[in-house]
């Protein structure tokens, strides 16, 4: 077991002593020995004996011993003295049954290293269970100490007793790397996502016109290459015909619709409108007129899922459109500007 490094706590008392030189002596500690006057009174000293321990949870040995140098500030008093001690004094003196006094601890050193408060994470109120880190000041890597405060100075002061702070300490060691051979594990790599709709657009056509006078339109599209597969498993490129969605809207975006406009467009459309498998969609060289790489077209006049701008959007009032191919997160958008008609001046 370490020394414990002493810390004495003294207290000033009012002792009235005998006139009479035949009365019993006044007993004292060392500290209070003096000689005295009878018929007077004087203010004596009687001094008590406090530890000081600063140890590792952990372990439960003593710091005392390593702790080469500390600091105790003596704050808060309600008679308003102040004090401090070091490991040069031999006691903090404070005033029996004085007040709020605090016992706090300023700094220490441990093993070489000096630790103080780490700013924003101090002591709140210093007393039993309070909760502060100290650290050695630019440390890299960080070297702190979480110290508690076990018990400390009665309130109000009275005799015995012990200072007694305890620490626990999380530091970084060295870097430690594992060989391949111990970590490795096998493991499937994957980039999630989905491409772009590769289409172009092979024909537009105005199939109708609304009672409010919007236009109705089937769009005929051809995969940029050959489609693969068959009934409803035909695909452009990577993309299944059966995941796209469709919409038709206003230009109100400048020619620059962003993702957010696009991804709106859909919402307000409810998803969009699908191809149809058995009549829409198309292997290569099938479709009217063919299509090569095979493709889809949209809906007719007749049909619900016509492409048409909801709302009351009439043809001559607006003329420019988007439509839009969205499958999974991905968009391709093509600009439609309907020409409107000016009078040819035919006899």
């Amino acid at each position: 077991m370490f020394d414990h490094k002493k810390i004495y706590i003294a207290a000033l008392v009012t002792t009235l002593l005998a006139a009479c030189s035949d009365e019993q002596p006044v007993q004292y500690t060392d500290e209070e020995t003096a000689s005295e006057t009878p018929g007077t009174t004087t203010l004596k000293r009687r001094t008590f004996l406090h530890t000081f321990r600063l140890d590792d949870a952990a372990s439960g040995l003593e710091l005392a011993a390593n702790a080469t140098t500390f600091s105790i500030d003596l704050t808060g008093c309600a008679s308003t003295h102040t004090a401090t001690v070091t490991q040069t004094k031999a006691y903090l003196e404070v005033y029996e049954f004085d007040r709020n006094c605090l016992a706090k601890l300023t700094t220490f050193s441990l093993n070489g290293k000096t630790y103080t408060p780490k700013a924003g994470a101090a002591f709140d109120t210093w007393l039993a269970g309070d909760v502060a880190t100290f650290e050695v000041a630019s440390a890299n890597p960080a070297d702190e100490l979480t110290v508690t405060v076990i018990s400390t100075i009665a309130n109000p002061v009275v005799a015995a007793g012990e200072i007694h702070y305890q620490f626990s300490q999380v530091t970084q060691g060295a870097t430690e790397t594992l060989g391949e051979a111990v970590v490795r594990e096998s493991a499937s790599l994957v980039v999630d996502g989905q491409a772009a709709p590769n289409f172009s657009i092979n024909q537009v056509q105005l199939v109708d016109i609304t009672a409010s006078g919007n236009g109705k339109f089937r769009f005929q599209l051809k995969c940029n290459n050959t489609v693969t597969g068959t009934g409803s498993d035909i695909l452009c490129d990577d993309v299944r015909l059966d995941s796209i969605a469709m919409v038709l809207a206003e230009d109100t975006y400048a020619l620059d619709p962003t993702e957010t406009d696009l991804q709106a467009m859909f919402t307000a459309a409810s998803g969009g409108k699908q191809i149809d498998m058995v009549s829409e969609a198309f292997t290569a060289g099938q479709g009217t007129p063919a299509l090569a790489n095979g493709g889809f077209i949209t809906a007719g006049a007749s049909d619900a899922d016509v492409m048409v701008m909801a709302g009351t959007k009439p043809i001559v009032t607006y003329p420019n459109m988007i439509f839009v191919l969205k499958s999974g997160p991905s968009y391709t958008w093509f600009y439609i500007n309907v020409t409107t008609i000016t009078q040819s001046n035919d006899q």
